[in-house]
């Protein structure tokens, strides 16, 4: 299919604007913008030697004024019998294609700063250079945060990245000493790995007696602690539903307000299977906040719940 379009430069005097019907050769079309707009600036500058154009300095839009990266594909940007126009000002930056390239550049050095990651040269880098974070992140119950901006959370991974650091210096390669810091539950592993390793670094008994003495001392059982029963005003009990206490005389088909599914917690969310749809919660505070779904009679757990047939929806 042929490619023919017009170049239009209208950004001088009348007497020197200049319109090019022009077929790109099938060899440009895989090729850049540039070869289209260099081969107008030549025809030009050989028209007009009087008022020459700098290729450098222009650049090519269509009609409604989005302008192409020098680099762009001549088939892929253009359309047939579409007119383009050249324009003065040098091309816009291709930033995507310089982002790739820098990613690419083995040149480059990667600051280990925490929450920097920029991709520099040695000749760049300056005392003001990198903003980043003093301590190191946390990941704990849904949050994501740096230890020494703990007042600013964040649940997705980009907000994350975007809290802003709070020292400013050179850049480096050098990974900050002490360089993770641990959610609770992985300090809480490591402790007991370390204590499995003392355990195991202890005097072994060879003696089967002195083995049987100590075997019994580990074996011995401990007392169970009792839980506290609950004691409430003659006429009261607890509902196992809202964990309201309830005076039983009063108690009706309207009394009780509850979730008549149960609580799940996954990848720090937290709702309940009977409002999960549109209801999920990070923080503790907000998911007991979620407003109950169901409506009914109190219930302290003996016998039948009798809400089981009745329970009616208060959405």
């Amino acid at each position: 299919m042929p490619l023919k379009i017009t170049l239009h430069y209208e950004d001088c005097a009348e007497e020197r604007q200049l319109q090019l019907i022009t077929k790109i050769p099938v060899k440009w079309r895989g090729g850049p913008v540039k070869k289209v707009t260099d081969f107008f600036v030549e025809y030009y500058n050989g028209k007009f030697p009087e008022n020459t154009l700098d290729p450098k300095q222009i650049h090519a839009e269509n009609a409604g004024g989005s302008k192409f990266h020098a680099d762009d594909v001549v088939e892929v940007s253009f359309i047939h019998k579409e007119h383009i126009y050249i324009k003065g000002g040098a091309p816009p930056r291709n930033e995507e294609k310089r982002r790739r390239e820098k990613e690419n550049d083995p040149t480059l050095l990667t600051c280990q700063n925490y929450g920097c990651q920029f991709r520099y040269r040695e000749e760049d880098n300056g005392s003001k250079a990198c903003y980043h974070h003093r301590l190191g992140p946390v990941f704990w119950n849904g949050y994501k945060y740096w230890a020494c901006c703990s007042e600013r959370k964040a649940y997705d991974w980009n907000d994350f990245m975007k809290i802003p650091g709070c020292l400013c210096g050179p850049h480096s390669t050098k990974k900050p000493e002490g360089a993770e810091l641990l959610s609770p539950t992985i300090i809480a592993a490591r402790q007991a790995e370390l204590e499995a390793k003392k355990k195991a670094a202890e005097p072994q008994l060879n003696d089967i007696n002195a083995y049987m003495r100590e075997s019994k001392k580990s074996t011995k059982p401990k007392p169970k602690a009792t839980k506290k029963k609950e004691i409430l005003p003659e006429g009261q009990k607890r509902c196992v539903l809202c964990k309201e206490a309830f005076a039983v005389e009063d108690n009706h088909d309207k009394a009780c307000l509850y979730h008549s599914g149960r609580a799940v917690f996954h990848d720090g969310a937290k709702f309940w299977t009977c409002c999960s749809a549109d209801r999920k919660a990070y923080d503790w505070d907000q998911f007991m906040k979620i407003k109950p779904c169901s409506l009914g009679r109190h219930w302290d757990g003996e016998g039948d719940n009798p809400n089981e047939q009745s329970g009616k929806s208060c959405s």
